[in-house]
């Protein structure tokens, strides 16, 4: 088990730690503990392309901690009446696409398709989403739902753009795979 894994299990583990923390009086500590998971999201990467630790499980590890907090933050938003239901359904109909089409093409090619720029923009999109929410809460902004719901639009456009980019790379792949005629699949540092 890498550091960069570890680090990915904490922020798991962390994301009842913020959904408890969210619906109390303490509700600045979940600001706290979004923020920490943040960082951590950065810090895991970095250590994992420093230290040449990237893994396949880290590959896998470090999506499913992002999708987990983001789910998790955006349902916590919904329910507090700071966007609409629209959000999560999009989210999830989203990652179940992207879910089965990983599942397939992992199937096809045995490679995993690692982090890409367009998918740590929308990333940071909905993490930025989240803290201005945060702040304009803590303000007591009459225009609340209105802003974080746009910033939430916005952020849905980037997120189906990336979808379909990670598609597109898929399928670029998988057909290098067919003309390549391999059997073995590739290796992750091909991907």
């Amino acid at each position: 088990m890498t550091i960069p894994n570890i680090i990915s299990i904490i922020r798991i583990l962390l994301v009842p730690v913020f959904c408890a923390l969210y619906f109390t009086p303490l509700r600045w500590v979940s600001f706290i503990v979004l923020i920490l998971s943040g960082i951590s999201d950065v810090l895991d990467g970095m250590i994992a392309r420093k230290f040449n630790l990237i893994s396949k499980v880290g590959k896998v590890l470090d999506p499913i901690a992002d999708k987990l907090f983001q789910l998790s933050t955006v349902t916590c938003l919904c329910i507090d009446g700071a966007v609409g239901w629209w959000l999560p359904a999009l989210m999830v109909a989203k990652d179940l696409f992207m879910l089965i089409g990983g599942s397939v093409f992992y199937h096809k090619t045995h490679a995993v398709i690692a982090s890409r720029w367009y998918g740590k923009l929308t990333s940071c999109l909905l993490f930025l989403t989240f803290v201005i929410s945060f702040f304009l809460d803590f303000l007591n902004v009459e225009f609340r739902m209105v802003t974080v719901s746009c910033l939430a639009v916005i952020t849905m456009i980037f997120s189906i753009i990336s979808a379909v980019n990670y598609t597109r790379a898929a399928i670029q792949i998988n057909n290098e795979h067919k003309n390549k005629g391999l059997n073995n699949g590739y290796k992750t540092s091909d991907v």
